[in-house]
């Protein structure tokens, strides 16, 4: 793996906010929670991994605050430039935590995601991956080819990079490692959403993460309509 990264120019990040419904009896409603370790909150804060190889792949140890349902992942795609049009990668996996840095048992798997530049796209998984309170996943993403040094590429954020949350399978030697100690200097934007069951008291106070939902606009093409399944 070649190790180099540009800084990105801010761009207005496109987002909504998901609104809570609840009851005053003891009921449950969905509240989505998005599992990440980077800090991207705009583009000026954003570092393109332009590095990589063919079939190399970037992953993200995001550890769940909630029992619930996962049921979509987010990769950041950008360019120095931006409007690069839309790139193929090989697949998205979503795994069980093996003993870091390698991955576990396979959960879902999307081939072939298209990915827009300048956008967080956001791909659902179909059927839905149970997930527990502290339960950790890994979501990676795998490069169908080798992309330029100005990207679109994956993205890390630039206030440097969590031990134990971020990996990189490298070829050669086809192994995975520990991205900081490849001189990866942030965490990788590669996000789950979470759906998160909450429970409602009658005196009006709520349990669990009631987080505000940040869904980044996927941008147009077939990215929208794809979705991740189980092996």
């Amino acid at each position: 793996m070649r190790h180099r990264h540009c800084p990105r120019q801010g761009l207005g990040l496109v987002a909504s906010l998901l609104v809570l419904g609840w009851n005053l009896a003891t009921t449950t409603d969905v509240g989505a929670v998005v599992l990440k370790n980077d800090s991207v909150v705009d583009f000026s804060q954003a570092a393109i991994q332009a590095g990589f190889a063919a079939n190399e792949r970037a992953a993200a140890w995001l550890t769940s605050t909630c029992d619930g349902d996962l049921t979509a992942v987010q990769v950041l795609w950008l360019s120095t430039t931006g409007g690069s049009g839309q790139t193929l990668g090989d697949s998205i996996t979503i795994s069980e935590a093996g003993v870091f840095p390698n991955p576990g048992a396979q959960l879902a798997k999307l081939d072939a995601p298209a990915l827009n530049d300048g956008f967080f796209n956001e791909y659902p998984v179909v059927p839905p991956v149970p997930i527990t309170t502290g339960q950790t996943v890994v979501v990676d993403f795998k490069f169908f080819e080798a992309p330029f040094l100005s990207g679109p590429s994956v993205v890390t954020d630039t206030d440097g990079c969590q031990a134990v949350s971020n990996g990189i399978f490298a070829i050669p030697p086809s192994l995975w490692f520990d991205a900081c100690l490849l001189g990866v200097g942030g965490d990788f934007a590669i996000r789950a959403v979470v759906d998160c069951p909450e429970i409602v008291f009658q005196d009006g106070f709520e349990s669990g993460d009631t987080t505000a939902r940040n869904r980044s606009q996927a941008g147009p093409g077939p990215s929208r309509r794809q979705t991740l399944r189980e092996p």
